[in-house]
């Protein structure tokens, strides 16, 4: 597809490597400010791993005690991480760590940091590294780097991205809505989430998903395990800024995250979904454009794969926590469908749903 141009942004060159990084300084920047963090009073916060193990770099410099509740199926190499940096790790249920994580700040009188209440809140803080501080969000310094590197003037077309508290993409919606950019903000969610209905149809305000959540999911991302989306309370992912999202199979995403290791770009899973999601706009949107004219695409590489050893890239881990029987021929079928794609221009979900989901 010579005419098309997709850019991945490298979150995993932070301290901490990776997305999270950015969050935990605005949630730190933000919980200073309003006088919630003293010392030796314990920070507290319910994570998957990567947000944990930034919080916990940024309780270290602070010289604070931090604890993590993280869900009983994480990575052992991003629990190794979290304590690296002098927190405590306890496991527990993913739909239960809230509520645990709460009731522990409140009993020892800590601070709960509740990141998908208060991303929203916190990434309006956020610095836009050496740049004017004009931004609240990464697309500002995405857009400036096109500029500086590539010579690209003008704003991408697209930005993707997947969510998990939904901060980081909901920032970046402000920022187009803000600005009047011609970006349209795009959503990447996993299977069994509830974000896209949320989103879409305005759905799971009111009532949980959990009861449609089929685990293990893609760690890091998508909502529904537990509770309603009420923005402000439990996410921080904003619907009325999002243009449009994707529902993609977690087993295509998993897919992506090989293809993407065979041609050099070594991701967990959110850049797996981002990629999938930019290569299925990318085949809708070509005949539109042309080498004269491209069509820009970014997307955020927000994790490294080396996390991931053990669980997504292991074909045995698969086979035993997918439950569906024929998980690694789907699997392999998607990941035929992505080469087929990548090499032809044409769409990766529209093709996979039809041979590799019957």
């Amino acid at each position: 597809m010579p005419e098309i141009e997709l850019y991945f942004k490298n979150e995993a060159q932070s301290v901490t490597k990776s997305l999270k990084h950015r969050l935990a300084w605005c949630l730190y920047m933000w919980a200073l400010i309003e006088g919630h963090i003293q010392p030796n009073r314990t920070i507290y916060e319910a994570s998957s791993g990567n947000s944990a193990i930034a919080q916990a770099y940024f309780a270290q410099l602070l010289g604070v005690p931090y604890l993590a509740i993280v869900p009983d199926d994480t990575e052992d190499v991003k629990i190794d991480r979290i304590k690296i940096f002098g927190a405590t790790v306890l496991k527990e249920n993913i739909g239960k760590r809230f509520a645990l994580a709460a009731e522990m700040a409140k009993k020892s009188n800590g601070f709960y940091m509740n990141q998908f209440a208060h991303a929203g809140i916190a990434e309006e803080y956020h610095d836009s590294g050496n740049y004017d501080f004009e931004s609240t969000n990464v697309l500002h310094e995405i857009i400036q780097q096109l500029k500086e590197i590539y010579k690209i003037e003008e704003y991408p077309h697209f930005f993707v991205h997947a969510a998990g508290t939904g901060g980081t993409i909901s920032s970046v919606g402000k920022f187009v809505k803000k600005y009047n950019l011609p970006t349209q903000v795009v959503l990447a969610d996993p299977e069994f989430s509830e974000y896209y209905d949320y989103v879409t149809y305005g759905m799971f305000q009111n009532e949980s998903a959990a009861n449609l959540w089929e685990p293990p999911g893609l760690h890091g991302i998508g909502f529904g395990y537990c509770c309603p989306a009420i923005y402000g309370v439990t996410t921080s992912l904003k619907s009325e800024v999002i243009d449009s999202a994707y529902k993609i199979p977690d087993l295509a995403s998993i897919a992506s995250m090989h293809f993407l290791r065979k041609h050099g770009i070594y991701g967990g899973p959110s850049t797996g979904i981002n990629f999938i999601t930019s290569l299925s706009i990318a085949a809708r949107q070509r005949k539109n454009f042309t080498q004269d004219r491209k069509l820009h695409i970014v997307t955020l590489f927000a994790d490294g794969g080396e996390m991931y050893e053990d669980s997504y890239f292991n074909e045995a881990w698969i086979s035993e926590h997918y439950k569906n029987p024929k998980s690694l021929h789907i699997l392999h079928c998607w990941k035929g469908v992505l080469e087929t794609s990548f090499s032809t221009g044409s769409d990766p979900i529209d093709l996979g749903s039809k041979i590799c989901l019957t």
